[in-house]
């Protein structure tokens, strides 16, 4: 028996082993993919010193997993603390953020992360704290803000 005849027949054997691994592998993600946290979206307008929160339900025994998107828009100058209960971000904002608006604008986040298994009370907020201040150097430059919004208006979705 040659040796190029005995390789043959070996060969045959693994890629059929490879053939069932490979099957298996595929059917693995389906089996155990993790849950996915559930955000209640909408729209929330806040005044200065309030909280705009978007409930998020989310698997109580173990981590699940997120992917949503938020907008903040301010109508004047404004400071807003990015804000969440159990969530562990993969993506900006991180939790106790300060987003400054030195003027009125919009941001728009596109969030990923990952909610820690919880007791039913995870959230994604937004804490309106304060008008950002000009302020001068020694130099005598001044930086200038606009006049302070009077209210900011965040808008939640899910994908």
């Amino acid at each position: 028996m040659s040796s190029h005849h005995t390789s043959t027949k070996l060969r045959a054997p693994a890629s059929k082993l490879t053939a069932v691994v490979v099957s298996m592998v595929l059917l693995v993600p389906s089996a155990f993919a993790a849950e996915q946290a559930t955000m209640t979206g909408g729209t929330q307008t806040i005044g200065l010193g309030e909280r705009a929160s978007f409930p998020v339900e989310a698997d109580g025994a173990s981590s699940t997993e997120f992917a949503g998107w938020c907008e903040i828009e301010a109508s004047g100058a404004a400071s807003v603390v990015f804000d969440a209960r159990d969530y562990v971000p993969l993506s900006e904002p991180a939790v106790g953020d300060v987003i400054n608006f030195p003027r009125r604008g919009k941001r728009r986040f596109e969030m990923t992360g990952t909610f820690q298994a919880s007791a039913g009370n995870s959230y994604i907020g937004f804490f309106f704290s304060g008008v950002p201040a000009s302020f001068c150097f020694g130099s005598g430059a001044c930086s200038t803000v606009d006049e302070g919004s009077a209210g900011i208006t965040a808008t939640c979705g899910q994908y």
